[in-house]
């Protein structure tokens, strides 16, 4: 389904936004049915750092499927950049716990969840997909003020990120699913 014309996406929007979800989906599944969580924290932050790197390569890859204009592209490609510095400072800090678990955690989704949102309100960017945008930048955001203002709690960080992780694969399958019944009857 690549298309060379211009301002058409090289990765059907379809495919993208379901490869959003099939890395949101993997987060859900890994905090929801790893079977050691002796050190709440060191697995938050091994599962916050490996979801964001797997953000950040969908992302990077998946570029022109979800922005059509420079500026929604760049703004993408800075949300990859953001999930790699994030998902390689996860990964590096792996025993330093809740102290850094949280505060990373909230930055991370926070930054990410805002510059979603404004790709999403941009009036010049693909019109089926700003609602998806501001929908999912915005549960980030909020993923991000809670874990600034909820108690300091491993356990609870770690279980607030499969939750919006499985809260968000089902919200960008079914976009994904409506996307592509929407292209099949064009």
């Amino acid at each position: 389904m690549t298309t060379t014309r211009p301002g058409r996406p090289a990765v059907a929007t379809p495919v993208a936004v379901a490869a959003r979800a099939a890395a949101a989906a993997v987060l859900a599944l890994v905090v929801t049915f790893a079977l050691d969580h002796g050190d709440p924290a060191g697995f938050g932050l091994a599962a916050l750092g490996g979801y964001l790197l797997l953000q950040a390569v969908v992302l990077a890859v998946c570029t022109t499927g979800l922005a059509w204009t420079r500026a929604g592209r760049i703004l993408v490609l800075v949300r990859a950049a953001v999930s790699l510095v994030g998902g390689v400072i996860a990964l590096a800090g792996l025993g330093s716990g809740i102290g850094l678990l949280r505060p990373l955690e909230a930055l991370v989704f926070l930054a990410v969840g805002v510059l979603e949102i404004v790709g999403g309100l941009r009036r010049s960017e693909r019109a089926e997909l700003s609602g998806d945008a501001v929908v999912v930048g915005g549960l980030q955001a909020l993923v991000g003020v809670l874990l600034i203002v909820l108690n300091e709690d491993a356990l609870l960080a770690t279980g607030v990120l499969g939750a919006w992780g499985a809260i968000v694969a089902v919200y960008l399958g079914i976009s994904a699913a409506n996307l592509r019944r929407r292209k099949g009857r064009a």
